[in-house]
């Protein structure tokens, strides 16, 4: 099983997009009670199966190898699972089937059962082959089918609000998915290769040459960077994706700002051999760092829930672009720390405000207030992401931020640190108060008859809350989920040597 767990990881969740139209036909006339969602959960927790069943041997110093149709790269395609992609794949498994779990009492009773669960699992079949693929042109068709089907997801309400924010999503990933494309293109004119490995060997050989790198394969990666960093809604670049979380229904938020979120920053950190330290890396701390304040101070003067939450993505994505363009062993553990705590707390933020949207039918904090009599849980869950994001101790937030903060004293840019620092203390003042506005102060009469949360949106939330509690209080479990990430970038050969064999 274990040999044939990376392609199946793709297949299965492709296979439950294929079948839940099937299932939402002949339930059509007698079932909207989530019949669809269930199923769909069933194949997101057999791929997160399939991806724990591979992740001991990874841990255990091994990269597997799933080559298809049984030829070698380079002329092979192959999926390539080390260090780097177990992680990934395991926060799109565990998020995408909390997602999911928590989509079924949201979306209970309405008319898009069948499509929402087809677009959601062929989204995050999207995002699972981009992580397990080591071929750069298949990274960019898995590219296309997450951003493709992330549209549908966004507007699939079809209202003014979500329809603008899909056809921003819709333009601006054509945009990006064109520097990407065409940096592809002259990369493979340039080095005649498509896989990843076979890619960073030749362009390590350019480096070890003393060679001077030629000015079309610069070219390939500004163009190729610069796709990502759209596609990581950098400032200037994040207006899109802004109103994408705030106007798409919550479970889709949650999927946008979390596991989506980070696809991008996956990227940059795979292909071996970017020179990090020179103007790649320059270019990255300063979009990191830009990215880190303006979110933050965006958020500050947010007045509805959603965008505020929105605004934060921003900014945490620029600590985690900021650490990994330092380009130490220190700033990728502290860049591939936080996105993935990152994509939890974000993605249990996004659930808490999604039913205080979902009970009141409004995202202005200005008609909130006394909420916590009426949604305790919530408000809890709501404060551990709230103190998470803000890097206070000792959840799992403190642990990636303080490593990017002694990342950036480490390389000797206290520069950095101190932006840093001052970009959580403004995000704990902007959760401070959101919270007060929220769940503390006068109940509004028009909140007497305001419901909790439903229980199958709680279990996920309570889920989330936990891990990012259990990995604040033991460290090394997160650590050891990073730490073989880490070594993957650094020791970019073992991977290069072992996907050439």
């Amino acid at each position: 099983m274990i040999s044939a767990a990376p392609i199946l990881s793709i297949v299965v969740l492709l296979a439950g997009a294929f079948i839940i139209p099937i299932i939402s036909l002949i339930q059509k006339k007698t079932d909207r009670t989530g019949a669809c969602g269930y199923f769909a959960l069933g194949f997101m927790i057999l791929t997160l199966l399939l991806v724990l069943s591979m992740a001991p041997k990874v841990w255990n110093g091994e990269i597997i190898i799933y080559k298809l149709a049984g030829r070698s790269p380079p002329l092979g395609i192959n999926l390539t699972i080390d260090g780097l992609a177990i992680q990934m794949a395991l926060m799109i498994g565990i998020l995408g089937s909390a997602v999911i779990a928590y989509s079924i009492p949201f979306m209970k009773d309405k008319d898009e059962l069948g499509k929402f669960y087809t677009l959601i699992l062929t989204s995050i079949a999207g995002m699972m082959g981009i992580v397990l693929t080591g071929d750069i042109f298949n990274f960019y068709v898995f590219l296309e089918i997450m951003s493709i089907s992330s549209y549908g997801l966004i507007a699939i309400h079809r209202d003014s609000d979500g329809l603008v924010a899909g056809l921003k999503y819709l333009f601006i990933g054509t945009a990006e998915s064109s520097f990407i494309l065409l940096g592809i293109t002259l990369l493979y004119g340039t080095i005649g290769s498509l896989n990843i490995a076979d890619i960073g060997a030749k362009i390590k050989a350019i480096q070890s040459a003393a060679q001077a790198m030629p000015d079309i394969l610069l070219l390939a990666l500004a163009l190729f960077v610069t796709g990502i960093l759209i596609k990581t809604a950098m400032v200037p670049f994040h207006g899109w994706l802004v109103d994408a979380i705030a106007s798409a229904p919550t479970p889709v938020s949650a999927l946008l700002a979390g596991p989506e979120a980070v696809v991008g920053i996956y990227l940059i950190v795979r292909i071996p051999y970017l020179p990090f330290r020179t103007s790649i890396g320059s270019i990255l701390i300063g979009f990191g760092a830009v990215s880190m304040v303006v979110g933050v101070l965006m958020a500050l003067l947010s007045s509805k829930f959603k965008k505020m939450l929105a605004y934060h993505v921003i900014s945490q994505k620029g600590y985690m672009v900021m650490a990994i363009g330092i380009g130490t062993a220190l700033g990728l553990k502290g860049g591939l720390f936080h996105l993935l705590n990152h994509s939890t707390y974000k993605s249990l933020l996004l659930m808490s405000a999604g039913v205080v949207v979902m009970r009141l039918n409004t995202q202005n904090f200005d008609d909130y207030g006394g909420l916590l009599k009426k949604m305790p849980y919530v408000a809890l869950t709501f404060l551990v992401g709230a103190l998470a994001i803000s890097g206070v101790p000792p959840l799992n937030g403190f642990l990636s931020k303080f490593t990017i903060y002694l990342a950036g004293i480490d390389a000797d840019l206290p520069i950095l640190t101190f932006l840093a620092l001052l970009a959580s203390a403004l995000t704990l003042a902007s959760f401070f108060k959101a919270f007060k506005k929220t769940f503390l102060g006068q109940e509004s009469e028009s909140h007497k008859d305001v419901k909790g949360v439903p229980l199958g949106m709680l279990i996920p939330m309570l889920i989330l809350a936990a891990i990012c509690i259990i990995v604040g209080l033991l460290p090394s479990l997160g650590f050891n989920i990073v730490e073989p990430a880490q070594r993957s970038v650094v020791h970019a050969e073992k991977y290069i040597n072992a996907a050439l064999k």
